[in-house]
C-alpha cells in the first residue's frame, strides 16, 4: 500500500504541477488543437484519480477510522493502540473537511451551469423561430451579428438575423461548421469537466492553466473542422464580421471569449502557425492515453486492497 502511495503522490506532483508547465510551452500544440486538448485532458483525468486515490488511502489505510466501516466495527479497532487511532483520525478529519469543502462549492457551480443553460434555451424557444434552411439553426431577430451553439437536441444553433444579413453564404457556412464542430466533439462537456475540475482543485498549476489554454485550443479544434469545408480565409472574415457579439452563458459563440483569443485564431488560420512532425501525434496520444490510465489503475488498485480484510 505504501509503494501504491508513493506512485499516486508522485503522479500528483507531474501531472498536477509539472504537466501543465510543460504542455503550456508547446507553441507548436496549437497545428495540432486536437491532440494538444486530449494531452491537457489526460493530464487532468490523471491529476483527479491519482488525487481521488491519495484521498482514499488517506480515509481509508488502517488505523484510520474510515478502514473496513464494518470490519472496524466488529473487531477491527482493537487490533490497533488507541493512541494510534486517534492521531490518525485527528489526522484524516482535514482530508475529510477538505474533500466535503470542495464537493459543496464545484457541485453547486457545475448545478448553476446546467441550469443557466437550460434557461437559456427556454428563452430562445419563445423568441427565436426555425430557419427554413438549415434544420439544425435557430433564428433570432436582432441586428447584432451573433453566432452560438447551446446543446439540445432540437436545433442547437442559433443565428442572429443580423448576421445573416452581413455574412455571406460561404462566410455563413463557414460559421455553421464551426458550431457543429463544437457539438459533434462535445466541446460543452469537455468545458464543464474543466470547470468542475477548476473547482475542485483550483490551486495545482496544471489545472489552471488548463483553464486558461484549453478553451482557446477548442476554439482552434473547431476552427479546423469549419476550414477543411469552407477555406481559412472564408472563416477569417466570418468571424471578423461576428467579433462584436457578446457572450451567452452555456454556449460557445463564433467569436470566442475576447479579442486576444480571437486575434490567435486569426493569426493562425492566416497561416502563421507551424506544423509539427507527424510522429509526435502518435506520441502525445500515447501520453495521453497513460497520465489517465495509469493513475486510474493505481488508484482501482488500493482501492481493492483497502476494501479487503483488516
Amino acid at each position: 500500500m505504501l509503494a501504491l502511495l508513493i506512485v499516486l503522490i508522485t503522479a500528483v506532483a507531474l501531472l498536477g504541477c509539472v504537466a501543465g508547465v510543460v504542455l503550456d510551452r508547446l507553441r507548436p500544440s496549437e497545428a495540432h488543437p486536437g491532440t494538444a486538448v486530449a494531452c491537457w485532458l489526460g493530464a487532468l483525468a490523471g491529476t483527479v484519480a491519482a488525487v481521488a486515490g491519495v484521498i482514499a488511502i488517506g480515509l481509508l489505510w488502517p488505523p484510520t477510522p474510515g478502514h473496513g466501516f464494518v470490519e472496524w466495527l466488529r473487531g477491527c479497532l482493537p487490533h490497533h493502540r488507541t493512541a494510534v487511532t486517534v492521531m490518525a483520525g485527528a489526522a484524516s478529519l482535514p482530508v475529510f473537511w477538505m474533500c466535503c469543502a470542495r464537493l459543496a462549492r464545484g457541485v453547486p457551480r457545475l448545478r448553476r451551469a446546467l441550469r443557466r443553460r437550460r434557461d437559456h434555451r427556454e428563452v430562445l424557444h419563445m423568441v427565436a423561430r426555425e430557419d427554413g434552411d438549415h434544420p439544425d439553426v435557430l433564428l433570432l431577430d436582432h441586428p447584432i451579428p451573433v453566432a452560438y451553439c447551446l446543446p439540445s437536441r432540437w436545433r442547437p444553433i442559433v443565428v442572429s438575423t443580423g448576421a445573416r444579413k452581413r455574412l455571406s453564404p460561404q462566410q455563413l457556412k463557414a460559421v455553421l461548421e464551426h458550431e457543429r464542430a463544437h457539438l459533434r466533439q462535445r466541446h460543452h462537456a469537455l468545458l464543464l469537466f474543466l470547470d468542475a475540475v477548476h473547482a475542485l482543485l483550483p490551486w495545482l498549476p496544471t489545472v489552471r492553466l488548463a483553464k486558461a489554454r484549453v478553451p482557446l485550443l477548442l476554439e482552434m479544434a473547431a476552427d479546423d473542422a469549419a476550414a477543411r469545408t469552407s477555406g481559412n480565409r472564408a472563416l477569417a472574415d466570418a468571424l471578423r464580421q461576428v467579433a462584436t457579439a457578446p457572450e451567452f452563458a452555456g454556449a460557445l459563440a463564433a467569436s470566442g471569449r475576447g479579442q486576444g483569443m480571437l486575434a490567435r485564431r486569426l493569426t493562425r488560420l492566416e497561416g502563421a502557425a507551424g506544423r509539427p512532425r507527424r510522429v509526435a501525434r502518435p506520441i502525445a496520444w500515447m501520453m495521453a492515453v497513460g497520465a489517465m490510465t495509469l493513475p486510474f489503475m493505481a488508484t482501482v488498485t488500493a482501492l481493492g486492497r483497502l476494501a479487503g480484510p483488516c
